[in-house]
């Protein structure tokens, strides 16, 4: 299985980095622990990371100079381009988890279906998200907001978005940014619980996965076998 962390406007920081490692960690011990390495056996957790620039830039002294930068260097259309071709490269199922505009790549490119093979996404605060509430994402798609935003209603952008059929809506009780350590939004606490919630939620996307592979497996040979006994 392959989980791709889709990074925000700072790019792949060690704060970064260190975050994609603890929530993998997690994960496989999760899997691990569940699987047994039973009948259903665990092979293990690819990650990749994706961020917005070619090159890594020093670390931003503040949010706005990483948004100025973003804007003028890259811009939303840019990242999905770019996550498209880093998703096309990558072989096997997939789970996605973005970070503010990362998410809102996410959201924007599973609304064009040109990316394969992928189960599901879980995007914490993406406000751009708001200028693309036309787009519905097709694949399961799960949003962890804000409590509040500055420049819009989260209230009214839960309101736009609850009746998509691929899209889950938690709100939390943090502020946008709450996983970045970067970030003067950055929560502790927060930070500390969804690393396991993240890692729970993961691991039901892949079992469930795991146990729709094995009915259609067993379907199939159930059908070869009649076939073989029928003499088709």
């Amino acid at each position: 299985m392959n989980i791709i962390f889709v990074a925000d406007i700072f790019g792949l920081t060690d704060e970064f980095k260190h975050l994609c490692q603890q929530v993998t960690a997690n994960l496989e011990q999760g899997l691990g622990v569940e699987n047994g390495y039973g009948v259903e056996k665990f092979y293990g957790v690819k990650y990749h990371m994706v961020g917005p620039y070619q090159q890594q830039p020093k670390c931003f002294t503040c949010e706005r100079d990483a948004y100025q930068y973003f804007t003028e260097n890259v811009s939303l259309e840019g990242y999905v381009n770019k996550l498209e071709q880093k998703l096309l490269a990558i072989s096997g199922s997939k789970l996605l988890v973005g970070f503010s505009v990362g998410g809102s790549a996410i959201w924007q490119l599973y609304a064009q279906g040109a990316v394969k093979q992928s189960l599901g996404a879980i995007c914490f605060y993406s406000s751009q998200i708001r200028h693309l509430t036309q787009l519905t994402p097709n694949i399961a798609t799960r949003l962890i907001l804000p409590s509040t935003e500055p420049h819009f209603s989260v209230a009214a952008l839960r309101a736009v978005l609850r009746d998509k059929p691929t899209v889950t809506i938690e709100q939390s009780e943090y502020l946008h940014g709450f996983m970045n350590q970067l970030s003067v939004n950055y929560d502790g606490d927060a930070y500390l619980y969804y690393l396991t919630r993240l890692a729970d939620l993961l691991s039901k996307q892949y079992s469930e996965h795991i146990l729709e592979e094995k009915i259609l497996r067993e379907y199939y040979f159930e059908r070869v076998l009649d076939d073989g006994v029928n003499g088709k």
